[in-house]
């Protein structure tokens, strides 16, 4: 595991622009939420891009990871279809993962969780899966589960002024994976931390 800390949002994401340049990847698998957007907008690479959740919501809206992505100017080619049932959706999304992924592109919540795999939640041994939540207003997520996420060659987590996640990851003893599921990660042998403390 290498941390790298930044001070400014710029130095954070030019550096992590240049890391995911440095590692020529072909298949990307991207997470929403506000911290990489900056990134997203200034992304420019030749990659097969897909996700890693989404919530179970139409394209369009707010709170949708795809709009959040391909507002920012990136084209999502491979994505969670939520105008299907969960189980096509989920059925059709699994057959479009490739056999690996070059990078994966992670951030870790509050409470622990990440992709939508949260705290004392049972997945079935699948590469995607359906999880709930009732800690946030949409509660029905979809979600890469831990098979391809740690079969990736290439994980890279995003952290913005989050220092109680990073002083856990510092301590992986003392985690609980069911309590903190972004632990089950951190033996990745190729797993590389951002950290923005601005």
């Amino acid at each position: 595991m290498q941390i790298k800390t930044f001070s400014t949002e710029e130095e954070f994401i030019s550096e992590t622009l240049a890391f995911i340049a440095h590692a020529h990847p072909k298949t990307i698998a991207l997470s929403g939420g506000s911290t990489p957007l900056p990134l997203y907008k200034r992304m420019k690479i030749q990659a097969q891009l897909y996700q890693v959740d989404e919530r179970y919501v139409p394209s369009d809206h707010p709170d949708s990871n795809y709009k959040m992505i391909t507002d920012a100017g990136l084209n999502l080619e491979h994505y969670f279809d939520t105008s299907l049932p969960i189980e096509e959706c989920l059925t059709n999304y699994e057959k479009e993962l490739p056999e690996q992924f070059d990078l994966t592109i992670l951030g870790i919540g509050p409470d622990g969780h990440i992709a939508s795999i949260f705290p004392n939640t049972k997945l079935p041994e699948k590469n995607v899966a359906h999880s709930k939540t009732t800690n946030f207003a949409i509660e029905d997520r979809l979600t890469l589960t831990f098979t391809p996420i740690l079969n990736s060659k290439k994980i890279l987590i995003l952290l913005k002024n989050k220092p109680e996640i990073l002083k856990k990851l510092q301590e992986p003893s003392s985690l609980n994976v069911d309590n903190f599921p972004a632990s089950t990660i951190l033996p990745h042998p190729n797993l590389t931390i951002h950290y923005l403390q601005s």
